[in-house]
């Protein structure tokens, strides 16, 4: 729940020194002697904070036009401008001393009707949307907007003394929205759901117009109707229709796993004709080679059988010239005279690497062979798998698929006749409940008892942990015979022994008024309730005298109860702020412990007012 802490409140005007105030956490207090400005501070906080009546102009704040509030919410700083002559109002997410001449703001309304206004902000500050408050005796509702919480959280010299609640401001159209606003801060129950009963000749008129729309969408849904159509027969059908479309979704089932199935063998076919075609092309190569292989053995052995040839040549022609130096053979040069042994050795030698070479021909002969047949083997198996894939080709395309097909169209058509059978029920049902709409509206036609009352105020049971409260804070500020306190639910008050608070004179009337804003204030914030977290109470111990009177006679109060007032709110915690607004300053002792803000009405002595003076 976030909450507000007033750090600063500035009024400006074109050729004015700025009027300003600032405040702190805990309690502070704006004393001083009447017309210094006290009751225009008062003004100027209820205004900037979505009032609708601007402050009261005395001749000295002549010229002052702009009102500049700083707050402090959940570690960030925001200022609100406000001006005094109209409803202008923009936010700053900045503080006071950090806004110039181009600094943006967010423009709002100060009026609670604009679409984009200042209370709304407020609330979507304080974490407190869309709540409802009770307005009425019918359950009529209202919004709960920052102008209406406001009222329990600024308190003026007029209000503080009144006889009725400190939650209601005595206003009779609005006494209603005020009691839910005081039950929706201790239980944070709000009255969002409530049935509103409306005005007899409102609810009527409805009832008529219902009627009317009723008996005509009646008449035009029969039309659709087919005759004789009871929702039994229709029911049955359905659940026939149900069953067919079940059965035909398991028919198409199977044929598709049957046509996945068949398919996948058709890839298996496939795949195996490409893989022997691949093995073939592999192979046709390989026999290419192997046959260049063997031509070149044959090339070898017929070059050996030349170099054979070549020595039987040589060894039968002794008387030609010499074949290497070209002479007579009976001028041979030893070294190049061929013997028939070197001969001899030449033509074993060819020999012998011919044997060699036809081993490896013989075998290179028989491994073509087998390659043949393996590839013959492999044309055979590729023909046989190009024609189990075409097998199954024709029989995927030409009947499964088919018969798919017009399965899918058998499901679509009894689909179509569910949905019109559906249709035709909802028909039925819709007509049925239009009729007993229409009961209704025409019951509605009669007499109707009065909305049965929902509790609005605050109930005795509700309110114990507060009452508590309330009476710490009168005994720690020593409130005189204090009696328990107790709750009236019929005035919404509280009571002290067996007297409503209003019975008291005036003095006990603003400070029980004080204890009671202020105790709700410390409740709700430690009970995590919706609450600003600051009070600003004009006046509480204004009729404050010496008691020269008896405590009886219900209006003097004792002096020393304000000396106890302000020693136990400067105790208060700097999670949450009071700001009180007296004639008297509070004790000097306690000044270190306290923001005071004190107003002299003295040119020759300290501050003298809130507007500077020359």
């Amino acid at each position: 729940m976030n909450r507000f802490i007033i750090n600063k409140l500035v009024f400006t005007g074109s050729g004015k020194v700025p009027a300003e105030i600032r405040l702190e956490p805990g309690l502070n207090v704006i004393s001083g002697p009447s017309d210094t400005g006290k009751s225009l501070i008062f003004e100027c906080l209820n205004y900037v904070l979505g009032g609708t009546r601007p402050p009261k102009e005395p001749p000295e704040a002549k010229g002052y036009t702009n009102l500049f509030l700083e707050i402090g919410s959940n570690g960030q700083k925001f200022t609100i401008e406000r001006s005094v002559l109209s409803n202008d109002v923009r936010i700053f997410e900045l503080e006071y001393d950090a806004i110039e001449k181009n600094s943006q703001g967010l423009e709002l309304s100060g009026s609670a009707n604009a679409k984009e206004n200042l209370s709304d902000y407020l609330m979507t500050l304080l974490g407190i949307q869309n709540k409802k408050l009770k307005k009425n005796e019918r359950n009529e509702v209202i919004s709960l907007t920052f102008n209406i919480l406001r009222k329990i959280i600024l308190i003026d010299e007029g209000k503080i003394q009144t006889t009725f609640s400190p939650i209601l401001t005595g206003q009779r159209d609005s006494g209603t929205s005020e009691k839910s606003l005081f039950r929706f801060l201790l239980t944070g129950i709000d009255y969002s759901n409530i049935i509103v009963q409306k005005k007899p000749e409102i609810r009527k008129a409805e009832a008529n117009a219902r009627i009317s729309v009723l008996e005509h969408l009646i008449q035009n849904s029969s039309l659709n109707l087919k005759k004789d159509s009871e929702k039994i027969d229709l029911e049955e059908q359905l659940g026939k229709l149900t069953s067919s479309i079940e059965e035909e979704l398991t028919r198409i089932s199977v044929s598709n796993n049957e046509i996945a199935e068949l398919q996948e063998n058709r890839k298996s076919s496939w795949d195996s004709a490409v893989a022997a075609e691949s093995k073939i092309d592999q192979l046709k190569e390989i026999v290419g080679r192997f046959s260049l292989l063997s031509d070149h053995y044959q090339s070898d052995l017929n070059r050996l059988d030349a170099i054979i040839e070549t020595g039987l040549f040589l060894s039968i022609t002794g008387d030609i010239h010499c074949p290497l130096c070209g002479s007579d053979h009976q001028h041979h040069r030893p070294d190049c005279v061929i013997g028939e042994k070197e001969i001899s050795e030449v033509q074993d030698s060819c020999e012998h690497e011919k044997a060699k070479i036809k081993s490896l021909q013989t075998d290179l002969t028989l491994t073509i062979n087998n390659i043949d047949i393996e590839i013959s083997d492999l044309v055979s198996a590729r023909q046989d798998y190009e024609s189990d894939f075409k097998r199954l080709e024709s029989l995927i395309n030409g009947k499964l698929e088919p018969l798919v097909t017009r399965q899918k169209e058998d499901l679509r058509r009894l689909f179509e006749t569910k949905k019109d059978v559906e249709i035709m029920i909802s028909l039925v049902d819709q007509i049925s409940e239009m009729e007993e709409l229409k009961a209704v509206a025409k019951q509605d036609l009669k007499s109707k008892p009065k909305a049965d009352k929902l509790p609005v105020g605050v109930q005795a049971a509700e309110i114990n942990d507060l009452l508590k409260v309330i009476e710490l804070t009168l005994q720690d500020w020593g409130y005189p015979n204090l009696d328990r306190i107790g709750f009236s639910e019929d005035q919404q008050d509280i009571t002290i022994g067996n007297k409503n608070r209003s019975d008291q004179g005036k003095g006990y009337r603003a400070i029980t008024h004080a204890a009671f804003i202020i105790s709700l204030m410390n409740y709700c914030i430690d009970q995590d309730r919706p609450h600003p977290a600051f009070v600003v109470l004009d006046s509480p111990l204004v009729t404050f005298r010496a008691a020269d009177k008896k405590i009886e006679d219900n209006e003097a109060i004792p002096e020393d109860m304000k000396i106890q007032f302000y020693k136990s709110l400067s105790h208060i915690e700097t999670d949450r702020q009071i700001i009180i607004i007296e004639n008297d300053d509070p004790p000097e002792y306690l000044l270190g412990q306290i923001n005071n803000i004190h107003f002299t009405k003295d040119h020759s002595e300290g501050r003298y007012g809130f507007l500077p003076v020359s």
